[in-house]
């Protein structure tokens, strides 16, 4: 299943939905990494509190990354081990002779 963040407020935190294309899911990601990062600004200054805020925005992302990664795997074609369905014995390409 694909995944779309919606920030409903900044207290109740952030919340996913199901997207249908691969790259609205993955612009999205990316916003709430860039959210992340700037909640990380002034590490060596954080308290307790923010420091356990950081550390629950680290794990959410993690899970949406988890989420793109079945996004993008639900979205490509399925490999087969001989896409051709011929062996390389009956193949007649150019080259030398």
């Amino acid at each position: 299943m694909a995944y779309h963040i919606v920030d409903k407020t900044k207290n109740l935190g952030t919340m996913i939905t199901a997207k249908p294309l691969l790259s609205e899911n993955a612009k999205d990601f990316i916003d709430y990494a860039l959210d992340v990062i700037k909640t990380m600004d002034g590490a060596p200054e954080h308290t307790a509190e923010e420091q356990a805020l950081v550390n629950e925005k680290l794990t959410k992302l993690k899970k949406y990354l988890e989420g793109i990664t079945v996004s993008y795997n639900e979205t490509t074609p399925k490999i087969s081990e001989n896409p051709v369905s011929q062996s390389a014995e009956n193949f007649s390409g150019t080259g030398h002779s």
